[in-house]
């Protein structure tokens, strides 16, 4: 899957669409873009960004919508495990 992180925290040039949105992004301070990559790939490209995986919630919510790399399409890794 393609990987899009997010951020509790401000990031410089990373976009916030809402109050209830995280900082997000697809590319910017995550050495390009990332496609293709396993879970523990999707981790360690956000972990290295000083990031995280983004939520299913997120995801749905539209927060990291537009932010690069043609993912808005696309199956995005998140942090929410399957029941």
């Amino acid at each position: 899957h393609e990987v899009r992180c997010c951020s509790d925290s401000p990031i410089d040039g990373w976009t916030k669409r809402g109050d209830s949105c995280p900082w997000a992004e697809s590319d910017r301070g995550m050495d390009g873009c990332h496609s293709d990559k396993t879970f523990a790939e999707a981790e360690a490209v956000c972990e290295a960004a000083g990031a995280r995986l983004c939520t299913k919630e997120e995801l749905e919510g539209n927060c990291t919508r537009g932010t690069g790399c043609g993912h808005d399409g696309e199956l995005i890794w998140s942090s929410t495990m399957q029941p």
